[in-house]
């Protein structure tokens, strides 16, 4: 997780493109997660590859928490009338680890300096209303083994610390193997108890994966 990071943010629901139209101009307003500023870069670069007869890419992002890395882009339109409004709509709604583009197909008819602003900020909260906004949180995903004789009593404890049955995959084999996503805000109070676990060797696989995993949060 990069520097600066925290560990719940609201960010949009889905990844969401919406469109409209305004004076035969086409705009499309994609909406991204996004964890720091390079993967912000690499997904920005896709847009003329999914769009490439466009006129403009236009973008905004903020990212992270404290002091969010923020930045814009006109991306040719004349200054200030994409890249602020974009932004200005992903700070209005108080988001974080958030990318939107709007792509423009430029119709023939000019808008104006106010109506540029105007429709780049439509787009954008058109994306945004359409994705949707909520609490996420970073998690780790947790893998588990045990023999079948202790598999009642993990699965009982896992129950008591708020992992539902649906939250945790159970592969039966040679022994019993337990996978779940776990809240990093939860993860130093589990730690040592399964260690305890794995001492006593009622666990003979406890590993964590470190990656981050962005997932609504639930507790």
């Amino acid at each position: 997780m990069a520097a600066g990071q925290l560990n719940v943010f609201r960010a949009p629901r889905r990844d969401c493109d919406a469109e409209f139209t305004e004076k035969r101009s086409r705009f499309i307003g994609s909406v991204r997660i996004v964890l720091d500023a390079d993967e912000a870069a690499e997904t920005i670069k896709r847009f003329p590859e999914l769009y490439p007869k466009a006129n403009h890419h236009c973008w905004g992002y903020r990212i992270g928490g404290g002091a969010p890395l923020e930045h814009c882009s006109d991306a040719g339109e004349p200054a200030g009338t994409a890249g602020r409004p974009i932004l200005g709509t992903i700070k209005r709604h108080e988001l974080t680890n958030t990318l939107i583009v709007v792509t423009r197909y430029f119709g023939g008819i000019k808008l104006g300096v106010r109506g540029l602003i105007d429709a780049y900020k439509a787009a954008a909260e058109l994306a945004v209303e359409q994705a949707g906004a909520v609490e996420m949180e970073f998690h780790n995903a947790l893998r588990l083994r045990c023999g079948y004789d202790y598999s009642k009593t993990l699965s009982s404890t896992l129950r008591k610390w708020g992992f539902s049955e649906e939250r945790v995959n159970i592969e039966y084999g040679a022994d019993v193997v337990m996978k779940l996503e776990v809240p990093l805000s939860m993860r130093a109070e589990l730690e040592a108890p399964l260690a305890e676990m794995a001492q006593r060797s009622f666990l003979t696989e406890l590993s964590w994966n470190e990656e981050p995993l962005v997932r609504e949060r639930w507790r």
